[in-house]
């Protein structure tokens, strides 16, 4: 059942990142407007789906009233896919395939794979989503109208509610471990909405959500399977953490967050601030010595990985409880991506708050590489007091340079050689 989970708050996380554009009818004035480009069982299913009487509890659960009408369109399969591939589509000046080449070298991706590729075929097989740039709400056709559809609709109902009140966070700010936070607190706030709501359904409404939900995962139960884990974790991680970080929170508080978001100075400013609320919220300085290689140049990604997505990249060959225990001593981290044509070189400071923290984390990182790493690649885990570098290249033959620029950085740990 974890897997569908993924599956309902997937979508809103990839468009809360995302953009595209699309044309739709002109609004009307309906406290839920809805629209439908086809006649027939999409004017049915608009009849079924009860947008006022959904809005309702929204505002009720999230207490914040709506300030205009949420326009709500049913598409038809095909269009629906069609508005999915523009959300996920790479931005401007963005190489897919290039983007990837860090998570396909730790073997995170599959050879031939990248990540707006899987995202956009993974979120085709949801049921609804939010689109932020047209304000609206696009419901998939396919999934027809019961309790577990009016979950999911309620969960954009709650992203259309703070996109009204708080603006959205520009996606080029968003950078690294603040994206990680970001979206913690935008789907921790409208899941925690979303479970209060179904908690309020009536037993027989109760069934026919369980009836929903096993429908939407036997139909996208191929698709889930054979999308990479680090992928699903990735999308629905966030979610999850955010609902137990905003556990007990008042609703001032949770707007409080969203107060600045231009400037981002109302969110907390990094992931171990979500994770583990009570985290020492002084970090150390730390340099990493840039990965200086030619004809090598930096990839323009995020400079730090932050405790969140460092979990989840040592969920993949560690269970739950470990991956958390490695990265609890998280104090600060740096991130270097150098790409060549087609081969990678990834370069990571971990910084931990004391020694046994950088030996936690050196030992789940040496297995991530031992077990993934892609064929014919170099690794290695260098630990220095309380600091671990882990280096990664595709193509071995730079190993005596890496080797040269590091030689100074405390002793090696582990090593894998092609």
């Amino acid at each position: 059942m974890r897997a569908i989970t993924v599956a309902i708050v997937v979508l809103a996380v990839i468009t809360s990142a995302c953009s595209g554009s699309s044309t739709v009818p002109a609004e009307t004035t309906a406290l839920t407007t809805p629209f439908t480009g086809s006649p027939g069982a999409t004017e049915r299913l608009l009849t079924e789906l009860d947008l006022e009487g959904l809005s309702r509890p929204v505002s009720r659960l999230r207490e914040l009233e709506f300030l205009e009408p949420v326009p709500v369109q049913i598409l038809e399969d095909a269009a629906f896919r069609v508005r999915v591939n523009e959300l996920t589509a790479a931005p401007p000046g963005i190489t897919p395939d290039l983007q990837s080449s860090w998570l396909r070298l730790l073997g995170l991706l599959p050879a031939g794979t990248n990540t707006y590729a899987a995202t956009s075929r993974l979120l085709q097989t949801s049921v609804a989503f939010y689109d932020y740039e047209e304000g609206r709400i696009l419901v998939r056709a396919g999934a027809g109208v019961d309790p577990y559809v009016e979950s999911v609709v309620v969960h954009e109902l709650v992203h259309a509610l703070q996109h009204q009140h708080f603006g959205r966070a520009d996606p080029m700010l968003l950078d690294g471990d603040l994206g990680y936070v970001y979206t913690a607190l935008v789907e921790g706030d409208a899941e925690r909405v979303t479970r209060r709501f179904i908690g309020e359904l009536s037993p027989a409404d109760e069934f026919a959500y369980e009836e929903g939900r096993l429908t939407a995962t036997e139909e996208a139960i191929a698709i889930l399977d054979s999308t990479p884990f680090y992928l699903l974790g990735s999308l629905a991680q966030p979610a999850a953490d955010g609902v137990r970080f905003l556990q007990g929170v008042d609703y001032e508080t949770v707007n409080g967050f969203f107060a600045d978001l231009d400037g981002l100075s109302s969110l907390p400013q990094s992931s171990e601030e979500i994770l583990m609320p009570k985290a020492d919220l002084v970090r150390p300085d730390i340099n990493l010595s840039p990965v200086l290689v030619l004809p090598y140049e930096r990839l323009p990604v995020e400079s730090t990985l932050g405790a969140g997505r460092l979990r989840l990249l040592l969920g993949q060959v560690e269970d739950t409880v470990t991956a958390e225990r490695a990265v609890t001593g998280w104090a600060n981290d740096r991130l270097d991506i150098r790409v060549s044509g087609e081969a990678v070189i990834f370069a990571y400071l971990f910084a931990g708050d004391t020694g046994n923290d950088a030996v936690e984390l050196a030992d789940s990182f040496g297995r991530l590489l031992e077990s993934n790493l892609a064929r014919d690649a170099y690794g290695s885990v260098r630990i220095s007091n309380n600091q671990v570098l882990i280096l990664a290249a595709s193509d071995g033959s730079v190993r005596d340079r890496l080797d040269e620029i590091y030689s100074d950085f405390g002793a090696e740990v582990f090593v894998a050689t092609p």
